[in-house]
């Protein structure tokens, strides 16, 4: 008589595995879950800081008619193309008591760069507070370019600008100075100017700005 057959290893009965019961079902459901949320939190948070322009994107020259300026102490006016804004800096200006005393002001242009210095968001101008505020993170900054709140360590950095008459020459220039209180000065509009100059290549670093009232 024949023994009755047992089980060998690799036959069906002895591979068949036990269904998960549904409290295992569960843990796995919940870890996948848990992993998913983390990746997807990691995920939002380095989009969140990550700047939304990198320098060296763009670059070159930028042209403007005298007619574009805005008026002394107006909104600044936004050039998005070669991403700075235009501020044209009057007596009210000058006089804001809520201008840092460590960075004098003198009257004329200035061309702020559009991008926020603490990360790279782009700031936008609000005229019922008459300043710049980034909505990232919360930096402000005045007409001037000076830091008066939020995370940024500096005041915004600057374009250097030119000034020309008809016939193209230079009647007055922005350099950078050894003073950093006084980095990226306003230039005035000399008589017979007709045309702007801007090279998005000499951007000027802003002076180091890091207490709430502004000061170093």
């Amino acid at each position: 008589m024949i023994a009755d057959a047992k089980p060998t290893v690799g036959s069906a009965a002895a591979t068949m595995e036990m269904p998960l019961s549904r409290r295992e079902f569960l843990y796995y459901l919940w870890g996948a879950s848990m992993a998913l949320f983390m990746a997807g939190s990691a995920g939002a948070a380095i989009w969140f800081a990550l700047p939304r322009f990198r320098r060296g994107e763009f670059g070159g020259v930028f042209t403007l008619s005298v007619d574009e300026i805005p008026p002394p102490d107006a909104d600044p006016t936004p050039f998005a193309e070669a991403r700075f804004w235009l501020a044209n800096i009057g007596p009210r200006t000058l006089n804001d008591p809520r201008q840092p005393t460590q960075y004098p002001l003198t009257p004329g242009l200035k061309a702020l760069y559009m991008v926020c210095v603490h990360l790279g968001c782009l700031y936008r101008w609000v005229p019922t507070s008459e300043r710049f505020e980034c909505p990232c993170h919360g930096s402000k900054y005045l007409r001037s370019g000076a830091r008066i709140d939020g995370p940024a360590r500096r005041n915004l950095d600057v374009f250097a600008l030119e000034v020309l008459d008809p016939r193209g020459s230079v009647l007055a220039r922005s350099e950078p100075s050894w003073d950093q209180s006084r980095e990226g000065s306003a230039i005035d509009l000399p008589p017979g100017a007709t045309t702007l100059r801007l090279d998005t290549l000499r951007l000027m670093r802003g002076a180091p700005n890091i207490k709430p009232g502004g000061g170093v």
